[in-house]
């Protein structure tokens, strides 16, 4: 039977994805597209010539291959395209214009507090968006669209977002179809965890990991799951939420609601609150020195960290951990001991490595991860 029109074009586009996706993620050559890939080297060759007709990727140098030949790289034209974000947090919004390798063009940050109506905020945003473009002489066709992330829980398929704890000004916004008729783009709401978690995924090459959480640790805990390269969802969307599991079943009331959430127990504001210490560097510093109160500190963050962690490993098999955020600074030593924890705690251990480290992830790319989605369906021929 011959393929259809549509069965050959969906074909070609999901081809032509699976191309971008390595290209994206650092300069590679044909030959190993192919051999990563299992395409015929002549289906390799003829889609990325069609791309580099369009504009959309680059030959830019050769590099010598295993078998001693010259092999030419290929990588994105990072000007091809744009894409706008609008990160929406508790105390302010941030708004900026990415390239299509996330590199930040023009952005500015704005305290929520100056509106009472959620709308007059998405209003500004997208005001500020279209300055941007007139300023940076980005014409609006080569705009691919606005990103928006925001804390959990939301529907990231709707656009609404929920009720995310102390986030009440932007309860039950309808945030995606408010920018959608407003601007006529595609416009993508997701957790801002979930988009940093993309953003790590493109950024790290040094990392393999095929089944790992992500956790980002703030005013609150985000967390994702990406798994061979796809953050997990589950049933509606909400997977990961490690900060709203329960440690301590008779612990601190949440605002979530429920009791004994890891949020209240490594939240650098409740350890500071808890401890008494002013400066976490500081106290990391002293740690380092020897000072055995500081040492009990992080021992006590990664007892009760570890217990959540070992919990995700056990029940997502995991392969990885990897951490960013607040508690990043000079985290050699409080990750070696979640390491050991997690190391005695988790019986996937026993059957393979799970590997803990803090993310090296630099503020600007984590800025520009709230453009990730949006730029993710382009490359994923989805727009």
């Amino acid at each position: 039977m011959k393929n259809s029109p549509h069965n050959v074009r969906t074909i070609k586009n999901d081809n032509r994805a699976l191309i971008f996706n390595y290209i994206r993620r650092r300069p590679v050559s044909r030959a190993d597209i192919s051999k990563r890939s299992n395409m015929s080297k002549s289906a390799v060759t003829m889609i990325t010539n069609d791309l580099i007709k369009e504009g959309q990727i680059i030959e830019i140098g050769a590099t010598a291959s295993s078998h001693g030949r010259k092999s030419i790289l290929l990588d994105i034209v990072a000007n091809y395209r744009y894409a706008a974000g609008i990160a929406l947090h508790r105390k302010y919004i941030y708004i900026c214009i990415t390239d299509l390798k996330s590199n930040i063009l023009a952005y500015s940050n704005h305290k929520i507090s100056q509106w009472n109506d959620p709308y007059k905020a998405l209003d500004f945003a997208y005001e500020e968006i279209l300055r941007f473009l007139d300023q940076l002489q980005i014409p609006m066709e080569k705009c691919l669209g606005i990103g928006v992330s925001a804390p959990g829980p939301l529907d990231y398929v709707t656009g609404k977002i929920l009720n995310p704890p102390d986030f009440e000004f932007f309860h039950h916004v309808t945030v995606g179809d408010y920018l959608r008729k407003r601007s006529g783009l595609p416009v993508t709401v997701d957790n801002n965890a979930v988009l940093l978690t993309m953003q790590q995924y493109i950024s790290d090459s040094s990392h393999n990991f095929k089944n790992y959480m992500f956790v980002v640790i703030s005013d609150g805990i985000g967390s994702a799951i990406m798994t061979n390269g796809n953050i997990y969802r589950g049933f509606g969307g909400f997977a990961g939420e490690l900060g709203h599991t329960s440690i301590h079943a008779n612990g601190s009331r949440c605002s979530c609601g429920n009791t004994g959430c890891l949020e209240k127990y490594i939240n650098l504001k409740n350890l500071q609150e808890k401890f008494g210490f002013s400066s976490y560097q500081k106290m990391v510093d002293d740690a380092y020195m020897g000072d055995k109160e500081s040492i009990s500190i992080l021992e006590y963050i990664a007892d009760e960290f570890s217990c959540a962690l070992a919990n995700m490993v056990n029940m997502f098999d995991l392969d990885g951990v990897i951490i960013y955020g607040q508690l990043s600074y000079r985290s050699e030593k409080l990750a070696k001991m979640l390491q050991e924890r997690i190391n005695s705690r988790s019986v996937i251990t026993r059957t393979h490595p799970v590997y803990v480290y803090f993310s090296k992830m630099q503020p600007d790319e984590a800025s520009a991860s709230v453009c990730s989605a949006i730029i993710n369906r382009y490359f994923e021929q989805k727009l």
